[in-house]
């Protein structure tokens, strides 16, 4: 897996971006399938994210066991280093779980 995400540079000013990415998990505790979609918010200084593959790297991050809030953590990360916005928030929003109520969980700075 690389850890970063393809972008566009642009030059111009954009307030801000937000993506809705689908995604399935298994969870790393109760080993039971949990899905919703991630969504990330951020505010570019010169570059953005290529959509198609901010979905491929979603899909590539959950397709390992994993937890809402370490699957938060590697896609801000992942973000973070590709395109060093002057905003960014992931929230991961399950919408279905097999082990518990659906749950939002996010991270920003």
């Amino acid at each position: 897996m690389k850890n970063k995400v393809d972008t566009i540079s642009v030059g111009f000013r954009v307030s801000g971006t937000k993506i809705f990415v689908p995604f399935k998990a298994i969870c790393s505790v109760t080993n039971k399938e949990f899905s919703g979609e991630a969504i990330i918010e951020y505010s570019p200084k010169n570059k953005v994210v290529e959509y198609v593959d901010t979905e491929r790297a979603v899909k590539e991050i959950s397709s390992k066991k994993t937890t809402v809030e370490k699957l938060a953590n590697d896609i801000f990360s992942m973000v973070k280093k590709s395109i060093k916005p002057r905003f960014l928030k992931v929230t991961i929003d399950v919408k279905h779980s097999k082990a518990h109520r659906p749950v939002q969980v996010w991270i920003e700075s």
